[in-house]
């Protein structure tokens, strides 16, 4: 991430299954070649990422050996560690339910935004 240039450089999946089973391994290549990509972020996402980084810098200096520094995510659990999938699936489910939204797929969110996108009328590209 760049924040100052509010960019987004995405150049490796998450593999949960190889996490669990060993975690040296649990980043590998994007699904495609067009999966590699660097993204634009608006200043708001860019202004709160920045302040997230503040959170885990505090908590990196109050957990110091026990933080996870090797794994550098910026989405994870306070010492640092991956995120289970199941948490964000429980979370998604958590927050469906009290906006009183049906049951949806995570996956529903890329389409919602992709059509946000294009009827703001941003690049398909």
């Amino acid at each position: 991430m760049d924040l100052k240039e509010k960019t987004i450089n995405i150049n490796k999946s998450l593999d949960f299954q190889e996490a669990s089973k060993n975690p040296d391994e649990m980043f590998g290549d994007v699904k495609t070649y067009h999966s590699k990509r660097t993204i634009t972020i608006s200043q708001g996402l860019a202004n709160d990422l920045h302040f997230h980084k503040k959170y885990q810098n505090q908590n990196k200096t109050a957990l110091n050996d026990n933080y996870h520094f090797e794994y550098n995510l910026v989405l994870c659990r306070n010492d640092g560690d991956y995120m289970p999938k199941s948490s964000l699936f429980n979370s998604f489910a958590r927050i469906l339910k009290r906006t009183g939204l049906p049951n949806l797929p995570i996956h529903s969110l890329r389409h919602t935004h992709a059509v946000l996108q294009l009827e703001a009328r941003a690049s398909t590209k």
